[in-house]
């Protein structure tokens, strides 16, 4: 086999790759909140980015979200239908966002990022 049908075969088997792994990236569908998972009326969070992992969900205000969801959330949905804050710390200290009534975040900022301990429904920061 000469160099070129080497270079040749080379090439192919590169463009064959790139097509490959380019293919996947374009066509990875994106997540989305599951309803099923989180009720109507309900605030939910979950651990990891695109409503994955550990969940919590309550239709109203948690002055501790306990050791399981402490410090976790990365992923929110509020349907309670109400502003619901977000609190650094317990008992509502250290509001870090309000969330507007539907809104949703698939991975929040990450300054946000695994420091929710509780949350109020009613009420902004």
């Amino acid at each position: 086999m000469g160099i070129r049908n080497i270079v040749a075969r080379l090439w192919s088997v590169a463009a064959v790759l790139t097509l490959a792994t380019g293919g996947v990236t374009l066509t990875a569908p994106a997540a989305a909140a599951d309803s099923s998972q989180c009720p109507n009326g309900s605030f939910c969070v979950w651990e990891h980015s695109s409503y994955t992992g550990r969940f919590l969900h309550s239709g109203s205000s948690v002055a501790n979200v306990g050791n399981d969801m402490n410090d976790r959330m990365t992923s929110y949905w509020n349907r309670t239908g109400k502003t619901v804050s977000v609190y650094e710390h317990s008992n509502y200290t250290g509001c870090m966002i309000s969330v507007a009534p539907g809104r949703s975040e698939a991975a929040v900022a990450s300054h946000f990022n695994d420091k929710m301990t509780s949350f109020r429904v009613g009420s902004g920061c």
